[in-house]
């Protein structure tokens, strides 16, 4: 079995592996979009190191773009194998990558920004999608795969897979963080020859998960007192979920006063009903929760805002109140003309909740930058900039390592991707040094023996 690594290699986003069989297989493990990087148009427009035509499969770990945002072009340039995926997945990823499309055609219409694909392209590549639940096997050539419950996302996955030779590789996708108060626990990992795990926090330990909920009552108030607004950037799956169920607590249990809360992101209210839909993902409290006819995502205050009319109202709504909106790094998406409308108030307050990437508008506000560019506009930041770390659907170093050391048997050897060059090597310097497992963290177009 041979590994080459074509994305997330010492970065954090454009995931993408090609896994070579012993009896010459050929199977990709996801295939994601280059995101917030100033080559990222370069990267995600050049042409593959393989020929897509010999691809048997893709093996998608979960619906976050940077993993699932080049499978249309994949299609486009003449891959014809069935897309494995959770059932979630398989929606959620339609949703994101339809997402795509329409930011891709406002970049075209508004600087003349070339699409990487479109509607059409998006339609076959969904049309190739198989739904497959944890721990079912899928067998493609000599391949045999196992998707395990990831914990990261909903429906996500790291995928577990044995070639004819008995080679084993695991890809651990992005995995959960401790602490979700909705999504189960990362399962177990077998034994394998080679590990393939990601690094986003693999040079950090985050807050306690239990002081966020207490965070976020405390940012809420503060903006109630001062009459100001909250702006909450989310990403849609995932975060959006996780922080409406603890503003249903607080409201719902008289916690926080009512006060309006803006979900404003037709893409996260898709993602919510797509999530409703599959309760049997939920955790065994989440679970009694939903049986008990609690609506887990709703609460008096709660507006949901679909159209651009619906949104540009949120403007005339009087102070305080709570807006959420994608994207979650800020570089497009209806946060930015929110963003240009509040950055400059002093009693307004951003609150950053997800990973920032380099090169991203989340990222510039997160270090402290007071000028920035929104729109086109320069926008002076005098907003309160703050931070729950928390909230972090990635698992950080103590929560990578626990993984692995509890696993069935460590892996043989372990291959650092999915994270930023100082946070991957950090990560396989500790398993090497500190773990004892022999661990590298590969550059793109790197081939490893397994």
């Amino acid at each position: 079995m041979k590994i080459s690594f074509y994305g997330a290699a010492r970065e954090v986003t454009g995931s993408c592996y090609l896994v070579e069989s012993a009896g010459g297989t050929r199977v990709l493990v996801d295939c994601g979009m280059y995101q917030g990087c100033n080559t990222c148009d370069v990267k995600n427009f050049r042409e593959p190191l393989f020929d897509p035509k010999t691809i048997a499969a893709v093996f998608l770990t979960h619906a976050h773009l940077d993993h699932c945002g080049r499978i249309p072009k994949l299609v486009k340039d003449g891959f014809r194998g069935k897309v494995y995926a959770t059932p979630p997945t398989v929606e959620l990823a339609t949703l994101v990558m339809m997402d795509a499309v329409n930011i891709m055609r406002d970049d075209f219409t508004r600087e003349g920004i070339a699409m990487l694909y479109d509607e059409n392209d998006v339609q076959r590549a969904t049309a190739s999608f198989v739904g497959v639940d944890y721990s079912r096997d899928v067998k493609v050539g000599d391949v045999v795969a196992r998707p395990r419950d990831a914990g990261h996302i909903f429906g996500s996955a790291f995928w577990e897979l044995e070639d004819g030779e008995g080679k084993r590789a695991a890809f651990s996708g992005d995995l959960g963080n401790r602490g979700s108060k909705i999504l189960k626990p990362t399962a177990q990992l077998s034994a394998v020859d080679a590990l393939v795990i990601e690094s986003t926090y693999g040079n950090r330990v985050h807050e306690d998960e239990s002081t966020r909920e207490t965070k976020l009552r405390d940012v809420i108030r503060r903006t109630i007192k001062e009459r100001g607004v909250l702006v909450v950037p989310v990403f849609a799956i995932d975060r959006t979920q996780q922080i409406l169920f603890e503003l249903n607590h607080l409201v719902e249990s008289g916690i926080l006063p009512e006060v309006p809360i803006y979900l404003d992101s037709p893409m996260a209210i898709k993602a919510t009903d797509v999530i409703k839909s599959y309760p049997q993902y939920y955790n065994i409290e989440a679970q009694a929760l939903a049986a008990s006819g609690d609506d887990l995502f709703d609460f008096p205050g709660l507006v949901l805002t679909r159209t651009r009319d619906e949104s540009k109202a949120i403007n005339d709504a009087p102070k305080p109140k709570v807006i959420l909106a994608g994207s979650g790094m800020m570089n497009g998406g209806r946060i930015q003309h929110h963003l240009v409308r509040y950055l400059s108030d002093r009693n307004s307050t951003v609150l950053i909740v997800g990973y920032q990437a380099q090169g991203t508008l989340g990222r510039d506000l997160y270090e402290g930058k007071k000028v920035v560019n929104v729109l086109q506009e320069q926008v002076h930041v005098n907003a309160t900039i703050t931070s729950i770390g928390a909230y972090s659907a990635h698992a950080d170093q103590k929560k990578l390592e626990e993984w692995v050391v509890t696993a069935e048997e460590k892996p043989k050897r372990i291959l650092v991707t999915h994270g930023e060059d100082a946070a991957a090597v950090a990560l396989a310097t500790h398993f090497q040094n500190d773990v004892g497992i022999p661990a590298v963290a590969p550059h793109y177009a790197d081939t490893v023996e397994v």
